[in-house]
């Protein structure tokens, strides 16, 4: 199945928000039993859909999420873009006539509860789980993978997998998201910066990439004046943050996602540090958590994203202007905001209905991972994706750009690789 472009003027702000009709339906995640089966608890929702058209055994997904915790403003909407596809699959006949059923599973954002429901799907030789939504978590079912499979599919861009393994992971990786706001902090004179960090995962990885970013030739003038790192759960940094504010730095790195996000930035207006041009996650770069934010926010805050955050008419690959609009169309119509909340189970879910359709709904696990070893220029809403043995993401720096929150929406400031455009 595919889904036909939509003519769409992207909607982020308060205009109104403009819905099309979708000729045809394509992308899905695939993962499951062809079985009727749904898990159901106080912990876990299902959802399915299915169309006259569909006369087969339901052919079932299963999602491990965020969808309670405090990594859920990224995997509530990760579920309703799955399921949104699901829908748009069973009105054009299912999977091969296999109307498509989803089981979503809430790890309500603790590695603990995401392992015992992972194990549980393992241990049924489940061919695929998406697993969601931030690294601790993803990290943690990670381990249960074998040569065998399942094969997991991490839907945080922080997670990096071993080439070979069965683990893919979704979005822009965090080392390329480095690169592009420091090629864009470096040209517009921004050298001596600092940076607070998460001490989870998510902060962790952050931090370990600017490390490794900085230690590049290209980026030899900048100067990081002082790292402070705070553990997720604390109620304030203000000690940290007076640390960094002495040191007077001309842009702040921010490396947590989600709730974190909000004690920093709480803490930067206490002590009147919102001036400083902030760096953050695009994983943070979410219409609802910035609104949320909003009487807090620093005057300048910047993001490394991916393409799905342009304008299409911005967007100079056909192939992947027509995925974004798309995916405008159908983040809309359920009431969203594009961004990555959405996208980082809708490119996976993309590209895993091409392995379907070609391998047919018995795959098996290593036959879905060669699948998704040899992807070349396939277009998503991220970019252009090229996959090999060594590389189990299939994106590059080329596919950044640096957009800036304006109170309202994302503007692009960059050109693709973090170069600013013209008074960006």
């Amino acid at each position: 199945m595919k889904i036909g472009s939509a003519s769409v003027r992207r909607r982020w702000g308060k205009g109104r928000i403009a819905v099309l009709g979708v000729a045809s339906a394509a992308v899905l995640a695939a993962c499951g039993s062809s079985s009727s089966s749904s898990t159901t608890t106080t912990a876990a929702t299902s959802s399915s859909s299915a169309s006259s058209g569909a006369s087969g055994t339901p052919y079932v997904m299963h999602a491990i999420l965020s969808q309670t915790g405090s990594a859920s403003f990224l995997g509530s909407r990760e579920a309703k873009a799955l399921q949104g596809l699901a829908a748009l699959v069973n009105t054009q006949g299912g999977i091969d006539g296999h109307p498509l059923q989803i089981d979503l599973q809430d790890n309500q954002s603790t590695p603990s509860t995401a392992v015992s429901y992972a194990t549980s799907l393992v241990s049924s030789n489940v061919p695929l789980i998406f697993n969601g939504s931030v690294v601790a978590v993803d990290a943690s079912v990670d381990a249960l993978a074998t040569s065998n499979g399942p094969f997991i599919y991490d839907l945080s861009p922080g997670t990096h997998p071993k080439p070979g393994s069965m683990v893919f992971s979704a979005g822009i990786s965090t080392k390329f998201d480095a690169q592009a706001y420091l090629t864009f902090l470096k040209a517009k004179g921004l050298t001596n910066i600092a940076a607070i960090t998460s001490t989870d995962g998510s902060g962790v990885d952050g931090f370990n990439q600017l490390k490794t970013a900085l230690a590049e030739p290209q980026f030899s003038s900048f100067k990081l004046l002082t790292h402070q790192t705070f553990d997720p759960t604390a109620v304030s940094v203000t000690a940290q943050l007076s640390v960094i504010k002495a040191q007077n730095p001309q842009a702040l790195i921010i490396w947590t996602t989600g709730t974190p996000l909000g004690t920093v930035l709480q803490g930067m207006s206490s002590l009147g540090m919102s001036s400083i041009p902030t760096v953050t996650t695009d994983g943070n770069a979410a219409y609802s958590e910035l609104t949320h934010f909003s009487s807090i926010l620093p005057k300048t805050l910047y993001f490394p994203t991916g393409m799905l955050y342009l304008p299409p008419s911005d967007i100079t690959n056909a192939a992947v202007k027509a995925k974004v609009q798309a995916f405008d169309t159908v983040v809309q119509a359920a009431g969203g905001h594009p961004g990555d909340a959405w996208g980082l189970s809708w490119d996976p879910a993309q590209l895993l209905i091409g392995a379907i359709e070609k391998l047919g709904v018995n795959a098996t696990a290593p036959q879905i991972l060669n699948y998704m070893e040899n992807l070349h220029n396939v277009a998503g809403v991220f970019g252009i994706y090229n996959t090999s043995t060594s590389d189990h993401r299939g994106l590059s720096v080329q596919d950044v750009t640096i957009t800036k929150w304006n109170g309202s929406s994302f503007t692009p400031v960059s050109a693709l690789g973090g170069a600013p455009l013209a008074g960006g």
